[in-house]
């Protein structure tokens, strides 16, 4: 096996020559001067000159055609990896007839998970591989089981174009996680801040809420001296269980809340993945939960979890959702009632479709943190007019708009 690693990539060389000169123009041109000086030279040279181009236009017709014979597409790649990552991709062609070598072919974005790139092979075949490195930039679980390729070889005055097969490979790209060393929070938020700083308390903890007349099975501890001698009868404490160090991030999953190209969503995702891989990395529950199908039940949940295998389920669930066809934020936050816990944060995400009312059961102590997106912003196209700034403050939240840095967010 043959590594080409080292090869000339010819393809930028090509884009640059091909911006100021049309190949069908010059040769046509070097034609029409040949021409000119057989007819000067006598007829025998011009026969000869009609032979020579028939030959060129065959060559130039039947050369591509076999460069796309029979034959199939081989990639390695990684089983996962991120947004924003680079990786490191093999890719094979083996012939499955004549002819066992094959140049200049061009495989036309091959990588769904980075459109726009394509993967140029001056030499490829039998004995033949090449490496590239290829970045990472949309989020998702992808199978490759096809690819378009193109070529031009050897004369450049036609090309033709095929769809090979592919070796069916897959990976998952993860949504991008940015390393954080501080997050503020707005003040309604402070029970989950001061986390951060001590040990999350285990799950089941109780928080006192009133005391009732005793009653056969109750917990002796649990007895209220006090207020058992002021009713002159027995008086038990109770209690509401609580999970303070838990959070749930709610994805707004309604297709109708989001720009056409989706960018407000991907940062959604983006701040949920984030957040979880931080949490999660803490020592706290953290869970994610979203949209709402024809029953009511969530298309996206997983419940609040600790540790490396839950972070791993959270990242992958991430990494696989899609808006869609899906209720109101408002609707989907009110069916998620049932799995309210008192004491838990809410993370949501009002990206200014409907403002969404709050339900009554979140209106209590622990306020939600809300991430507002500028759907305005999210709708125009990115000039690169706007520097990078870091997200505005709010009291409940964070605004977010198209040139905001979210990295700045978590530094």
């Amino acid at each position: 096996m043959v590594d080409l690693r080292q090869e000339i990539d010819f393809s930028a060389a090509l884009g640059w020559l091909e911006r100021f000169v049309s190949m069908p123009l010059v040769f046509g041109a070097l034609a029409a001067a040949t021409f000119a000086i057989a007819w000067n030279r006598g007829i025998a040279l011009i026969y000869a000159l009609f032979a020579i181009l028939a030959a060129v236009l065959v060559v130039s017709v039947l050369g591509p055609r076999a460069m796309l014979r029979a034959a199939a597409l081989r990639f390695a790649l990684p089983v996962e990896s991120s947004v924003g990552e680079f990786i490191s991709v093999g890719v094979a062609l083996e012939p499955l007839r004549w002819p066992a070598r094959r140049y200049f072919v061009n495989l036309a974005a091959p990588f769904p998970f980075a459109p726009g790139h394509d993967v140029f092979m001056s030499a490829c075949g039998r004995g033949y591989a090449r490496t590239q490195r290829v970045p990472c930039v949309r989020r998702g679980l992808f199978e490759l089981r096809e690819a378009r390729a193109s070529c031009a070889y050897p004369v450049g005055i036609f090309s033709a174009a095929r769809t090979l097969p592919v070796n069916p490979v897959h990976i998952t790209v993860f949504p991008r996680v940015h390393p954080v060393r501080r997050f503020p929070l707005p003040p309604g938020s402070a029970r989950l801040s001061g986390e951060l700083e001590r040990p999350a308390p285990s799950v089941g903890q109780e928080l006192f809420r009133e005391v009732r007349e005793y009653r056969s099975g109750d917990n002796p501890r649990h007895i209220h001296w006090r207020s058992s001698a002021r009713h002159d009868r027995l008086m038990v404490k109770q209690f509401d269980a609580i999970a303070t160090s838990e959070t749930l991030i709610v994805l707004d999953l309604d297709e109708h809340s989001h720009d056409e190209r989706g960018d407000s969503f991907e940062r959604a995702v983006e701040i949920a993945a984030t957040l979880a891989s931080h949490l999660i990395g803490h020592g706290q529950r953290c869970g994610v939960a979203g949209g709402a199908a024809e029953d009511e039940a969530p298309r996206l949940f997983l419940a609040p979890g600790a540790g490396a295998t839950h972070l791993r389920a959270v990242l992958y669930a991430l990494a696989a959702v899609q808006p869609g066809a899906s209720s109101r934020y408002a609707s989907v936050l009110s069916a998620l009632a049932p799995q309210y816990r008192r004491g838990q944060q809410w993370i949501l995400f009002d990206h200014g479709a409907t403002r969404p009312a709050l339900p009554f059961f979140l209106r209590g102590q622990l306020a939600p943190l809300w991430f507002r997106f500028d759907r305005a912003s999210f709708a125009e196209e990115d000039d690169g007019a706007h520097p990078p700034a870091p997200p505005a403050r709010l009291a409940d939240g964070f605004a977010i708009a198209r040139d905001t840095d979210l990295s700045l967010l978590f530094r």
